[in-house]
């Protein structure tokens, strides 16, 4: 079933763990709802799965109900305090860290189907290369690639394209720098898009926005709260909202 033109799905990756992968697509997920979006989350970590816990939530059905056949996709996902759907995983559930590619292929054509109740689907990828991980990137319309300056994750995040072009020729990744400043977000984006061009061959990567270095975000991060609410004028939920509005 083809996506209806209306419904956007981004993945929301990086090659590197610890990198604010996860809360950044929960609080931009909160101001896509209140936007007036229909938006679902998919927790897509389906090894280590967490964004319920993040929520505070406790889901009565999650993704293993759907994989062991129990319930079908739209009877699994759960609202969430903030407006938006979830579609939760189970952390350390033995069938979803074993989830094979048809199994995952067959969830996103279910996936699909229901995506005329949303206008927008974000796919949480976990960290890493993993073909799990690199099969729901190319799905998306695009994938919001989650870096920061740091040199490990910058080498990680131009793994994570490379083996995307190389494995499935898609090159859809969007840039998003977390925790630098404009002049440095602009060297990190210099420099993966000189490796790209140079050893892919792939036209310059498009640049999204800086999240800048933000202690009240930092604090509500480590609180377990959304900082789009505990914290909504703080300059780093400011420059996730202009993202937010410029999505591809």
């Amino acid at each position: 079933m083809n996506i209806p033109p209306a419904t956007r799905i981004y993945a929301v990756a990086s090659g590197k763990g610890g990198v604010g992968k996860t809360s950044l697509t929960l609080n931009l997920a909160t101001l896509l709802t209140r936007q007036k979006k229909r938006v679902l989350v998919f927790d897509g970590d389906t090894g280590l799965a967490n964004l319920d816990v993040q929520l505070g939530m406790k889901p009565e059905r999650d993704l293993a109900h759907y994989i062991a056949g129990q319930f079908a996709l739209k009877h699994v996902i759960s609202k969430t305090p903030q407006g938006f759907d979830l579609l939760a995983g189970r952390a350390g559930h033995q069938a979803l860290v074993n989830l094979t590619l048809p199994r995952l292929t067959q969830l996103m054509n279910d996936l699909r189907a229901l995506s005329e109740n949303y206008d927008v689907i974000l796919l949480d990828i976990a960290a890493g290369v993993a073909p799990q991980a690199l099969f729901l990137c190319t799905q998306a319309h695009a994938t919001l690639l989650i870096t920061t300056p740091d040199p490990s994750s910058l080498t990680d995040a131009y793994a994570l394209v490379k083996l995307m072009w190389q494995d499935n020729a898609t090159a859809n990744a969007q840039l998003i720098v977390n925790q630098a400043s404009k002049a440095e977000a602009a060297q990190v984006h210099t420099r993966l898009t000189t490796a790209m061009e140079k050893f892919l061959h792939l036209p310059p990567l498009p640049y999204l926005g800086n999240i800048p270095h933000d202690r009240l975000y930092a604090t509500a991060v480590k609180s377990h709260l959304l900082a789009v609410t505990a914290f909504p004028n703080c300059p780093a939920v400011t420059a996730l909202d202009a993202i937010s509005r410029n999505l591809p």
